[in-house]
C-alpha cells in the first residue's frame, strides 16, 4: 500500500486510506464510463429537483450540446427518478420500514459516450414487479418509432378517458420514443423478495 504524500498522520492512514483508495478508484471508473453525474440514496422530491437543475446547468455549459439533447436528458432523468421515488412511496403494510430502508439502495447516473448521452438508473423491485416490467419493456423494444408513437397516443387517450387508468407505462414508452437504441435493462436477484433493476436509456 502506497502512503499518501500529503494527508493524515501515519497512525490514521491505516484507518482511512482504504476509503481514499476506493474513492480514487471509483472516480477513475466513473470517468472511464463517461459518467458526469451520479447520485445514490433516497430520492426525495427536493433532491430530484436540485439534481435536475444542476444537470440542466451543466449541459448548457457543454460545447456542442443541442437544446434537444438537454431536453431529452432532463426528461428521461426526471422520469427515471420519479419512478424510483414513486415505487417506494406506493408501498404499504408491515414491511413499510424495510421498504423505506431499501429505498436508499437506489442510484441514477448520467453520462456521455462519444457524442451521445445516456441516463441509467438502478433500484430494488419485487420479483412480481420485475416480471411485469420485463414484459412491458420487451414489448416496447419490439416496436419501431412509428409504432411507438401510435402506441403512446393510444395509452394517452385511454388515460384521458378513464380517471382510474394506470398510466405507469406511459413514461417507459416516452423514454423509448426519445431513445436512439432499444431500452437496455437487467434484473439481478438480491434476495427472496427483491431484484435489483437497472435501466439504461441511450439518447
Amino acid at each position: 500500500m502506497t502512503l499518501p504524500l500529503w494527508g493524515s498522520s501515519f497512525k490514521e492512514v491505516g484507518e482511512i486510506s482504504m476509503i481514499n483508495e476506493q474513492l480514487h478508484r471509483l472516480i477513475g471508473e466513473l470517468s472511464s464510463y463517461g459518467i458526469i453525474v451520479s447520485f445514490n440514496g433516497s430520492f426525495t422530491q427536493g433532491i430530484i429537483e436540485e439534481i435536475g437543475t444542476a444537470i440542466t446547468s451543466y449541459l448548457q455549459e457543454e460545447k456542442n450540446t443541442e437544446e434537444t439533447d438537454i431536453h431529452n436528458v432532463f426528461s428521461v432523468y426526471i422520469e427515471q427518478s420519479q419512478n424510483i421515488k414513486n415505487y417506494f412511496l406506493k408501498s404499504d403494510g408491515p414491511d413499510k420500514h424495510e421498504i423505506s430502508r431499501r429505498a436508499f439502495e437506489s442510484i441514477i447516473v448520467i453520462g456521455r459516450q462519444t457524442d451521445r448521452f445516456f441516463v441509467c438508473s438502478g433500484n430494488l423491485v419485487s420479483h412480481e414487479d420485475a416480471k411485469v416490467l420485463k414484459e412491458k419493456i420487451d414489448y416496447i423494444n419490439s416496436m419501431d418509432k412509428d409504432q411507438l408513437k401510435k402506441y403512446y397516443k393510444e395509452k394517452l387517450k385511454a388515460r384521458r378517458s378513464d380517471s382510474n387508468y394506470d398510466s405507469a407505462g406511459l413514461g417507459i414508452i416516452d423514454m423509448a420514443r426519445k431513445a436512439t437504441a432499444p431500452l437496455d435493462y437487467m434484473f439481478v436477484s438480491r434476495d427472496e423478495k427483491y431484484a435489483f433493476f437497472t435501466l439504461k436509456v441511450s439518447l
